[in-house]
C-alpha cells in the first residue's frame, strides 16, 4: 500500500449526506459515527507498543463495525431506489435452510437442503442477498458491486477469524484495499441518490 494514503476516510461530507435513510436507529448510529473512521494499518500497529491481542482487537473491531455500517447504508440505498410496491415486496431471493436432517443421533452433523424463498425487503436480509438483489435490479454499477462484495468477503474473513490463528500479514494488504474502497462505495451512493 502507498504510504501517502490518507489514514482516515470521511463517511460524511455534511450532515445531509445520507438523508435518504429513514431508519432512526441507523441515523443515530451514522451520526455517532460521523467524522472519521481510522483503519489501523498493520505497520502502524507494529510501530506502537500494542500487544498482539490489542492489535487484533483494534483492527477486527474497526473493520467489522465499518462493514455493518456499509451494509446498512447499501440496504437503505437499494430500498430508496425501489419505487413500486411489488418490487419492494418481492425483489430478492435468499437461500434458506428448509430442513435439517440428522445423520446419526450421536453426531452433530446435518444434511441441509437449500431452497429459494422470496422475501420482503423489510424482512431480515443478509449482505450477500442484498448485493445479488442490487445486481439483478441494476441499482448499483458492476464495478462498485465488486468492491462491495470484496468488502463483504473481507469483513466475513476478519469476523470469522477474529479468535483464530492465521497469517495476518497475508491478508492485511487485502484488508487495506477493501477499507480504502469504502470511500469509492460511499461516494457512488452519494452521487446516485
Amino acid at each position: 500500500m502507498q504510504k501517502d494514503l490518507n489514514y482516515y476516510i470521511s463517511l460524511f461530507k455534511d450532515n445531509s449526506r445520507y438523508d435518504f435513510i429513514k431508519d432512526s436507529k441507523l441515523q443515530e448510529t451514522l451520526y455517532l459515527f460521523s467524522g472519521y473512521v481510522s483503519f489501523i494499518y498493520y505497520d502502524e500497529l507494529i510501530k506502537n507498543n500494542y500487544s498482539e491481542e490489542l492489535k487484533e482487537i483494534k483492527a477486527h473491531t474497526i473493520f467489522v463495525y465499518l462493514g455493518s455500517i456499509i451494509e446498512s447504508i447499501i440496504y437503505e440505498f437499494v430500498k430508496s431506489k425501489l419505487t413500486d410496491e411489488k418490487s419492494k415486496r418481492k425483489y430478492l431471493e435468499i437461500e434458506e435452510f428448509k430442513s435439517l436432517q440428522k445423520i446419526k443421533e450421536t453426531e452433530n452433523l446435518h444434511i441441509c437442503r437449500l431452497d429459494k424463498k422470496e422475501i420482503n425487503l423489510n424482512d431480515s436480509i443478509n449482505f450477500n442477498a442484498l448485493i445479488n438483489g442490487a445486481k439483478d435490479k441494476n441499482i448499483i454499477s458492476e464495478k462498485i458491486l465488486k468492491k462491495i462484495d470484496n468488502f463483504r468477503k473481507m469483513r466475513n474473513l476478519v469476523h470469522i477469524n477474529a479468535f483464530l490463528n492465521y497469517d495476518e500479514e497475508k491478508i492485511i494488504g487485502k484488508l487495506e484495499e477493501a477499507f480504502i474502497d469504502t470511500k469509492e462505495i460511499l461516494d457512488y451512493i452519494e452521487d446516485n441518490i
